[in-house]
């Protein structure tokens, strides 16, 4: 019977089930289908991504260097009663402020939106991840957000014990307010309403390097990603390699029976590599070792290349990485400028939204006071006379981990650490620099005498 006519451009030229496909190369891409979004860069800062796990390791610090150095934003205001608000709601926030500034730069924007509760009596600051904003209506000619619109779906505990699974979808306009439940809202006992926006602020966009069209901004992962990607998976050929590669003997040999018979072998399955401590040769005879040497420069060879690409094309400096610079890629001292200019850019580029951050929760608390007489607030950095003792001590724990990162991957002199303090909190620094090396200098040796062991300690001490 004969075939179709059309069946025969379908019919398989080689129907051998036996017969393996022609090796053809892999031209499939596959960085193609990553796309660097918040899932993605949380994961990547976490180290929990799959298929980017061996490249985790160098997420971290590129992200929280930076901002340990940053500080805080610290609100000033000419009114009195306005500034001991202001200097409350920095303390109140402050970890908060830290943690927002690592999600601006990791993610590319976050959102944060002020509201004052009445069940417990506080201001507080909602994040909300970028992924939940589904829609942005901007004026057609000041550009500024007129609408925005959530959506976020949410597990509550109900009263009876249980979890429940419901949605809000949120509209906010500078007018109001509208709160809309679904799913299980009658186990979660939840109503939509429509209330005021009292401060007629929308949630407040802080977005990392954006363009000045742009509303969201960009990870500072987004430039490397892919080449994290091919770093991870470099690394693990590697270990793959290393792992399955066994120490291989080349023997050459006049005649295998005597060869086996010289070294007290009765058969070529006798022979344990590992475990040979002596091989007899005779003449014409030779031994050598196949080992994956050449395979495993290769592989670090591609690494420190990949590196290398990672850290110029993030626009994140070297010093941040937590390595030590080397080469001619830049001295210590240009990383160190780089490292302030860079800190520097990080702050300005939120001055305004943390103007109006602080705007609408001084609004908010002056409204529960019964005060309408607002003053004009200003953002500064580093000036920390109004902060009080616990936050300036939190501000100084962050500065000293920050330090730390640089000083153990020997990228930091003193001369420097007194530079980048004097340059990041500029009000603060009383000290000369000889001075500074002088207290940083009994620090560590105060530091050095407290982890000694005792006898140690005593010598250190100077007693006998």
């Amino acid at each position: 019977m004969a075939l179709p006519i059309f069946s025969w451009f379908s019919k398989p030229i080689d129907q051998n089930p036996t017969k393996q496909a022609k090796r053809t190369p892999n031209r499939i891409d596959h960085t193609d289908e990553m796309q660097c979004n918040g899932d993605l860069t949380r994961a990547l800062y976490h180290n929990s991504y799959p298929g980017l796990k061996l490249a985790g390791a160098l997420a971290f610090n590129p992200i929280a260097i930076p901002v340990w150095f940053m500080s805080l934003p610290i609100a000033e205001s000419d009114n009195e009663a306005d500034q001991e608000l202001l200097t409350q709601i920095t303390d109140q926030f402050s970890s908060l402020m830290k943690q927002i500034h690592i999600e601006c730069h990791r993610d590319g924007t976050i959102w944060i939106h002020p509201f004052y509760s009445t069940k417990d009596n506080r201001l507080h600051w909602e994040i909300i991840p970028d992924g939940s904003i589904i829609n942005i209506v901007r004026d057609i000619q000041t550009k500024r957000i007129v609408q925005l619109d959530v959506d976020e779906e949410l597990t509550i505990a109900t009263k009876k014990g249980k979890n429940a699974n419901v949605r809000r979808t949120r509209t906010f306009t500078a007018e109001k307010i509208i709160e809309v439940w679904s799913g299980d809202v009658v186990a979660a006992e939840l109503k939509s309403k429509s209330y005021r926006n009292i401060t007629g602020e929308l949630p407040i966009p802080f977005a990392n390097n954006a363009d000045a069209t742009e509303v969201r901004g960009h990870s500072d992962y987004e430039r490397i990603i892919y080449d994290m990607k091919d770093y991870h998976d470099i690394d693990l050929m590697q270990s793959k390699t290393l792992a399955k590669f066994n120490i291989k003997m080349v023997q050459d040999v006049k005649d295998v029976k005597t060869y086996l018979s010289n070294n007290g072998f009765d058969s070529i399955a006798d022979i344990d590599i590992p475990a040979i401590d002596f091989i007899f040769n005779v003449e014409g005879e030779k031994t050598d070792l196949l080992e994956p040497a050449r395979s495993y420069e290769a592989y670090e060879s591609a690494l420190k290349r990949k590196f290398r690409k990672m850290v110029e094309g993030s626009g994140v400096p070297e010093i941040c990485w937590g390595i030590k610079t080397e080469g001619n890629h830049a001295s210590a001292e240009e990383q160190m400028g780089m490292l302030i200019q860079f800190v520097q850019d990080k702050r300005e580029q939120l001055n305004e939204v943390y103007t109006r951050l602080f705007t609408a929760s001084l609004k908010l608390l002056g409204i529960t006071g019964m005060r309408t007489d607002l003053g004009t607030i200003t953002i500064t950095w580093g000036s920390l006379d109004e902060l009080s003792a616990a936050t300036k001590a939190e501000v100084f724990k962050n500065f000293a981990d920050g330090v730390s990162k640089l000083v153990e991957s020997a990228g930091m002199t003193k001369a420097q650490m007194y530079r980048l303090w004097d340059n990041l909190y500029p009000e603060t620094t009383k000290e000369t620099l000889e001075e500074f090396i002088v207290e940083i200098s009994a620090m560590a040796k105060h530091k050095q005498f407290k982890d000694a062991g005792y006898i140690e300690a005593m010598d250190m001490a100077g007693d006998e």
